[in-house]
């Protein structure tokens, strides 16, 4: 039928799932033809949420600068969106994320502000906090402050428990794994990772399993036994070789005046 909205939209969700599903040369191509498509007939939620998905997938790739510019622009085209608050959310939240793994904490710290007062100003969506609320974790504990951090991985698991998405309870176990490491707790960090590392991987994302397991790594290398580092070593290995296949950047660098992962 060539209906624009409806192939917008079809091409929005379909970039979304070949950016999960590892086909990112595809993602970039459909997410960049679902802007045009909102573009042509008005949508500027639509526009904004894609924005926000190729913003992302970018950032991943490495492309931080261009990563900022779409993200921008997607806050610009949100201001006028009929879905206002929840793309400003989604986009503060994945600014935050692109800046963070840009090694710009200023900038990153700023952005989960704002995106933070947009969730309280126009009342807290669920969804949206499940992609910000990951972000406040790694912002925290780049301040080194595991107090915040913590409270924010407690909010995001009632938000898991509460709808049962076994994507959300892999988020939320990464970020209190995050937490735990933080706190020297390395033996529940590695339990707690494992998990979420076991998920995601059951879910096909591959990308946000090497994001886990260099955390899972980090936290098995730091306990005593020479199975731990044996078994922190395979998995380095296999999150280089997904890194690589994808290629993709290490989101997780430490930056900023302390370490992400501290510990």
């Amino acid at each position: 039928m060539q209906a624009p909205r409806a192939l917008a939209l079809c091409h929005c969700f379909t970039g979304a799932l070949d950016f999960q599903a590892g086909d990112w040369a595809n993602a970039e191509i459909v997410l960049g033809k679902a802007i045009e498509l909102y573009r042509q007939v008005g949508s500027a939620s639509g526009e904004a949420l894609s924005l926000q998905r190729l913003g992302v997938l970018v950032g991943a790739l490495g492309r931080f600068e261009e990563a900022r510019d779409l993200l921008s622009l997607g806050l610009v085209v949100a201001e006028r969106a009929s879905m206002r608050a929840h793309c400003l959310t989604r986009l503060h939240a994945s600014m935050t994320r692109t800046r963070l793994a840009a090694g710009d904490l200023k900038e990153a710290s700023l952005s989960l502000e704002e995106g933070l007062y947009a969730a309280k100003r126009h009342g807290h969506c669920v969804t949206c906090n499940a992609l910000l609320l990951p972000e406040a974790v790694r912002v925290s504990l780049a301040h080194e402050d595991v107090a915040a951090a913590a409270a924010y991985a407690t909010e995001l698991e009632k938000i898991a428990s509460g709808f049962s998405s076994a994507l959300w309870s892999a988020m939320a176990g990464h970020a209190r794994g995050r937490v735990l490491l933080a706190q020297r707790k390395h033996k529940q960090a590695a339990d707690c990772l494992e998990t979420a590392r076991r998920s995601y991987e059951a879910l096909g994302q591959d990308y946000e399993r090497a994001r886990c397991q260099r955390d899972l790594a980090d936290a098995l290398s730091r306990r005593k036994g020479e199975q731990f580092r044996a078994r922190a070593n395979d998995l380095e290995a296999d999150t280089r070789a997904i890194l690589t296949t994808l290629g993709a950047v290490d989101e997780d660098a430490p930056i900023g005046p302390g370490p992400l992962r501290a510990g």
